[in-house]
């Protein structure tokens, strides 16, 4: 037995949720939640880092450096965040994930309850540190929760005790350490590539030197219009798209549901959820969309359905996709293959933000841009994607460095395919079979003869 199957081992003793994610389904992972901020939780969390701090396992030597950053930065009182709003996410679970069984429903929400109390312990600690997120993502967590009234004694705290001691400024670059807590949440997100956040910035900037500002045209006169082609398009990425360029294939087309109208405001354009694998698409924006930016959205969110089937197909360990963290093979794939769009535009709206990305999530968090002057530098590409920028500039602030992931990731595959002398499709099948591995990984293999 391996260090990680032992370290997994470990994971599944201290986590409900961990067993649960990895297919569990027992009474313990139906009805309980982690307190994943309580004392007990976090101490067991030390130990399995310490327990395992000397590995010879790359890929877990790797994660135990992230999970250590977690706990020497103390990122764990960074607590509200709107992007990825917890209440949100715990009340959504409850309704589309777990069975419906009321006697582990009441479980879990006492659990959750114990965890809200854990939150207001930890906000506390950190207000003491002055680790908090800017008051504008708070005003917006308040604006999420306001009215859902089970959760009044936390909204009151962050309300009347927390948010008037938050700070103005918006990036990590005015926190203690935030430089370099930035340059090692950008190692996670771009799968551990040795490149540094002033030469992502100046990427961005020669990507953008050619850019033109972009006006979207409205080409969707219904929602029903929106979803007709979303569905439409699936179907071609199913049919063409798979046979053309993989060996292997689902048995079943991907699932492409719409977002309930309440999950709408507080949602992206689409996105794919592994456990329940479905695609889930935000028709709010079918006035404002145009045809190519949905193409190249299908296209992506159906190719992150893909690589879960085909790791599973092809019996990888678990641990290999639900624990390895590589966000810019999971974005970067996904991304590279929109390329494979029909009426591919490598200047198209999605692609000119995800170049913006790199300059602005930089320049808030490393550099300390302001709000305004990150607005106004992506406005100048994008004059009209107001909604879109004010979205964007909230995700830099909430998960710095996450949205990075997709460019770079894109722009190493590309590299690596490049240089491969084969067959698309086993440059593919080469590229996924270890999971979600990092790009150290991965090199690797694309370096043996």
């Amino acid at each position: 037995m391996n260090d990680y199957d032992n370290y997994m081992k470990d994971c599944f003793k201290l986590s409900p949720i961990e067993r649960f994610i990895f297919g569990k389904r027992d009474k313990e992972t139906l009805s309980h939640i982690d307190n994943y901020l309580s004392d007990e939780y976090l101490e067991a969390e030390r130990k399995i880092i310490e327990k395992y701090k000397n590995t010879t396992d790359l890929e877990l030597s790797l994660l135990i450096s992230i999970n250590k950053l977690s706990n020497d930065y103390q990122l764990y009182y960074f607590l509200f965040s709107s992007y990825n709003n917890f209440i949100l996410d715990f009340e959504n679970d409850n309704k589309n994930l777990y069975p419906k069984n009321e006697v582990y429903k009441k479980s879990r929400e006492k659990d959750f309850n114990q965890l809200l109390k854990s939150h207001i312990q930890r906000a506390k600690e950190g207000l003491k540190l002055k680790i908090t997120y800017p008051k504008m993502i708070i005003k917006i967590f308040l604006e999420q929760i306001k009215n859902k009234h089970k959760y009044s004694t936390i909204y009151n705290f962050i309300k009347n005790h927390y948010y008037p001691y938050c700070r103005n400024e918006i990036g990590l670059y005015y926190i203690k350490n935030g430089r370099d807590i930035y340059k090692n949440l950008l190692r996670e997100s771009i799968g551990c590539l040795d490149i540094s956040p002033e030469e992502i910035h100046q990427i961005g900037l020669d990507l953008l030197k050619n850019s033109k500002k972009k006006t979207s045209k409205q080409s969707y006169k219904s929602r029903k219009e929106m979803f007709e082609d979303c569905l439409k398009y699936g179907k071609f990425v199913y049919d063409e798209v798979l046979s053309k360029y993989f060996h292997f294939k689902p048995k079943t087309p991907f699932k492409i549901i719409a977002m309930d109208e309440e999950e709408e405001r507080n949602s992206p354009l689409g996105y794919y959820k592994p456990l329940e694998k479905k695609v889930f698409i935000n028709l709010s924006y079918y006035n404002e969309i145009s045809k190519n930016e949905i193409h190249s959205l299908i296209m992506h969110e159906c190719f992150h359905s893909f690589h879960y089937d085909f790791m599973k197909f092809h019996k990888i360990p678990k641990y290999k996709y639900y624990k390895y963290f590589n966000t810019a093979l999971v974005e970067g794939f996904a991304f590279y293959m929109e390329i494979y769009c029909d009426n591919y535009d490598d200047d198209n709206e999605m692609t000119l933000m995800r170049k913006l990305r790199l300059v602005v999530d930089t320049g808030i968090n490393y550099y300390g841009w302001t709000y305004k002057k990150s607005f106004n530098f992506m406005k100048s590409y994008m004059p009209t994607k107001i909604s879109d920028i004010k979205n964007e500039i909230e995700r830099y602030i909430c998960m710095p460095t996450q949205a990075i992931s997709y460019m770079i990731g894109k722009i190493h595959i590309l590299k690596l395919r490049d240089k491969y002398k084969g067959d698309i499709r086993d440059f593919h099948e080469k590229i996924l079979i270890e999971g979600l591995a990092s790009f150290k990984t991965i090199d690797k293999i694309f370096e043996e003869k």
